[in-house]
């Protein structure tokens, strides 16, 4: 019984901190890509929540580095609340807590698109 709890509490756990677009597993669906492919080619703030040295070894054209943990203390830089935001990390753990981080303080409309390598 314990061996259930533990495994349906890694799985709910790994649900959450996932990205928002397609599955962990694969590619996103081109329904669930579509938004996040239109708010990349210009209409959202687009945010690399990665460390400056991950970003410096490549990030997409249009990023901003924002590194997770200075979220918070550079809010400023995020803009209107209603914005529309992309955040990406390496693999969507990260980028999941900085959409978290961003619903919390009032922003409406984040994505979180996972890791850099699964962008479109």
């Amino acid at each position: 019984m314990k061996k259930i709890i533990f495994l349906a509490t890694v799985a709910f756990a790994s649900a959450s901190c996932g990205k928002d677009v397609g599955s962990s597993a694969g590619a996103a669906s081109p329904a669930a890509q579509s938004p996040l492919k239109e708010w990349l080619e210009g209409k959202a703030l687009v945010v690399d929540v990665r460390t400056p040295g991950e970003f410096a070894s490549g990030h997409h054209p249009r990023a901003v580095n924002i590194p997770v943990d200075q979220v918070q203390s550079r809010i400023s830089e995020f803009g209107d609340k209603s914005k529309p935001i992309v955040v990406y990390c390496a693999s969507g753990s990260r980028s999941g807590h900085a959409k978290r981080t961003l619903e919390s303080l009032g922003y409406s409309s984040v994505i979180n698109a996972g890791g850099f390598r699964d962008l479109p």
